[in-house]
């Protein structure tokens, strides 16, 4: 018996040669990762969050992979395993998240965050400094909070989420460690099944994370190339050769997570118009519906 077409296959596969196509212009490195995923399961609120479970099934639903287990820089996408283990820790009853922190003697990276800018004298919740890392990506915050919590601990804890291609080696804005080879790495296809986690509430702090994320402060223009019936929540990163984005993608038709990222790149502001055109393409077949 002959073995009905599957549309859906077709379809996704489509989809990956239209991406690769935007892409195909920027030269230098580039890697896509994306997954449709299903509403989390329904269970009593009273359930720990850790303990609430998604209904979907990495391994039934396919990924769109275009390079999406290759290593690349992860610029400001490393903030997102650093939240992970923060939450996880307080979720152990290690920290306590509305604890306010002295951050004075931590010293001020640069790089545009709020921190850079406020009397070191000004104490924050561990709370509100994971909000600054996250949503306006202030690399002070996440240099204190990385030393906080540990960067081996940081490590250790992608190893047991099976992060394979995930790593963190340097401080945020430590330029001559990236110049010397040691730099904080990942890859889409992680970035993808750590938010794929975070959708589903399977770590700790689900729920608060994707909040953070949701109020992403420094890219403006990508979510202009969605309309305002979409839902963005999502973390972006930086460099002068690079540029990604990483989130959840959330429309009248369905949610995605996805990873766009670019390396080696001579023109940033081109890699950062083809990775909007990226999400809208994605908006446009998983989410936006009829």
């Amino acid at each position: 018996m002959t073995p009905m077409p599957d549309h859906n296959l077709d379809a996704h596969s489509a989809l990956a040669e239209r991406i690769a196509a935007l892409l195909e212009p920027l030269g230098g490195r580039t890697a896509v990762a994306a997954r449709r995923v299903a509403p989390p399961a329904r269970m009593p609120s009273a359930a720990p969050e850790g303990e609430r479970q998604s209904s979907d099934s990495p391994a039934s639903i396919p990924l769109l992979a275009i390079r999406a287990d290759d290593e690349l820089t992860a610029a400001s996408l490393a903030k997102l395993p650093i939240a992970v283990e923060l939450f996880r820790r307080a979720d152990l009853g290690q920290f306590d998240l509305s604890e306010r922190c002295d951050t004075s003697g931590e010293p001020r990276a640069g790089g545009g965050g709020a921190l850079d800018y406020l009397d070191p004298s000004v104490q924050l919740s561990l709370n509100d400094l994971c909000f600054l890392m996250l949503a306006l990506s202030d690399n002070t915050a996440a240099n204190f909070l990385l030393g906080l919590v540990g960067m081996g601990e940081v490590n250790h804890t992608l190893e047991r989420l099976g992060l394979k291609h995930t790593r963190l080696a340097r401080r945020f804005m430590d330029m001559a460690a990236r110049a010397a080879h040691r730099d904080n790495v990942t890859s889409a296809s992680d970035m993808v099944t750590l938010l794929a986690l975070l959708r589903g509430g399977a770590l700790p702090g689900a729920v608060r994370l994707r909040e953070m994320l949701a109020t992403q402060q420094r890219a403006d223009d990508l979510a202009a190339w969605l309309p305002a019936t979409a839902s963005l929540a999502h973390k972006t990163g930086a460099l002068d050769d690079a540029f990604h984005d990483a989130g959840i993608l959330s429309g009248p038709a369905g949610v995605c997570v996805f990873c766009m990222m670019t390396a080696d790149q001579a023109d940033v502001a081109a890699a950062r118009i083809a990775v909007g055109r990226v999400l809208r393409a994605l908006w446009k077949d998983w989410c936006a519906g009829a």
